[in-house]
């Protein structure tokens, strides 16, 4: 299985962009994925400390706030310092240094402003360095095949998209869902080495369409438990020896 696509997405609950190589890390996440977060403004994580791990209710996502869809970012480290850009339909609307309270400031007052209806108080811009806002408690990647994806979108009458399910690795595969089948079993991905560990369960945030920002009047998950008989997509891995991977790359079992 080849790989076609590599994605990371730095700020939880909003979409992301892809990239050409990743260094994956031994036992960690996907390089700068899911390393920033966006409070709702409440007086818990206004008061905390940098790099505080919080669960996924105190931080702007997009089951409760559809219009996150209409928004993109991008992590840019490789420069003189670091910028964390944020696109609203492709057009660049802010790009901040996250080290600069000043700049961080600048990001949060345009939250407030475009989002302040919806939230507690004023919002905070977190981050974790060597961590990430995940749902899950053990570090992992995730990876789903273009197949799965366009059946999907099919079953739905929606157009095939990894925003909509925000996926790191992207893979072909012969048939959808075949990824699930590879539960338990290790793989090369490029330089890296990777197993299996369990599918990616969804939920009602992919009823959201990533270009419009609209929630579909279908619930997409009890579709996919009809037509699928399950409502997974994708699938966990956990790296255990760290390298490169790269668009192009093999995903080969050993």
């Amino acid at each position: 299985m080849q790989i076609l696509e590599l994605w990371r997405f730095p700020i939880k609950g909003i979409g992301g962009s892809q990239v050409g190589t990743a260094t994956l890390p031994t036992d960690g996440y996907f390089p700068y994925d899911r390393c920033f977060a966006i409070s709702t403004g409440g007086q818990k994580i206004a008061s905390a400390r940098t790099g505080a791990w919080f669960p996924k209710a105190h931080f702007l996502q997009l089951m409760s706030h559809k219009a996150l869809a209409e928004y993109n970012c991008r992590y840019l480290t490789d420069g003189a310092k670091p910028m964390l850009e944020l696109f609203h339909h492709g057009k660049r609307c802010i790009s901040i240094n996250p080290d600069s309270h000043d700049d961080r400031r600048q990001f949060e007052d345009f939250i407030f402003s475009n989002f302040g209806n919806h939230l507690r108080g004023q919002p905070r811009l977190m981050q974790m360095k060597d961590q990430a806002y995940c749902d899950q408690s053990t570090a992992f990647i995730s990876i789903a095949s273009r197949a799965s994806l366009d059946t999907f979108a099919d079953a739905t009458g929606t157009a095939p998209s990894n925003r909509r399910f925000r996926i790191n690795i992207i893979i072909d595969a012969d048939n959808a869902f075949a990824e699930a089948d590879m539960i338990g079993q290790t793989f090369h991905c490029g330089k890296a080495l990777i197993v299996i560990k369990k599918s990616v369960g969804r939920c009602a945030a992919i009823n959201v369409d990533p270009e419009t920002a609209l929630r579909s009047n279908k619930d997409y998950v009890q579709l996919m438990r009809e037509k699928f008989g399950h409502s997974n997509l994708g699938v966990f891995a956990k790296v255990i020896k760290g390298g490169e991977v790269k668009v192009g790359d093999e995903l080969r079992q050993i």
